[in-house]
């Protein structure tokens, strides 16, 4: 049986994360899992050290590196860990956590689900919502979404985005 973990955090996520992505990667390796995933907060920081270490590792130990982003909006949506699919995708993320930083002081991410919709229309990334205690394989309900006044439209957007039912 494989494993793989998804929702790394490393010490580019300031406070959240203590661990080199470089010391994730290694462990992965060690521990034999087939994939490992770096998903800081607002970031795609720490996927240079990750990379440098993945490549150093032998062809037959790797487990495949996904580089991604934890995004973490200010208006209430549930985290979202984005992996691009390919380059241009992978440009689309790093541009979309760009606008968020502009928006910001410095060492802050502003990101809104608005900034997330106009990024998805494009390909952006493949989605999946958290739970709590693991990578949700469901989807939560679009009721989940609808709270603090959120428009219905807003909620069915953000549910069909999830792959959720109203």
């Amino acid at each position: 049986m494989s494993y793989a973990e998804l929702a790394v955090t490393t010490n580019f996520s300031f406070l959240r994360g203590a661990s080199h992505p470089q010391e994730f990667v290694r462990q992965a390796a060690e521990l034999g899992y087939a994939a490992i995933g770096i998903a800081d907060r607002n970031t795609l920081a720490g996927v240079v050290r990750a990379y440098g270490e993945w490549k150093d590792i032998a062809q037959d130990e790797r487990p495949q590196l996904l580089i991604g982003a934890r995004l973490v909006f200010r208006d209430g949506t549930p985290d979202i860990l984005a992996y691009p699919k390919d380059r241009k995708a992978y440009g689309r993320l790093s541009r979309l956590i760009s606008i968020g930083k502009l928006r910001a002081e410095k060492g802050e991410c502003l990101l809104d689900f608005a900034d997330l919709l106009e990024y998805r229309r494009s390909g952006l990334l493949r989605v999946r919502t958290l739970s709590l205690l693991t990578l949700a394989a469901t989807p939560p309900p679009a009721r989940h979404f609808v709270r603090g006044g959120r428009k219905p439209a807003e909620a069915e957007s953000r549910a069909a985005m999830c792959g959720a039912r109203a």
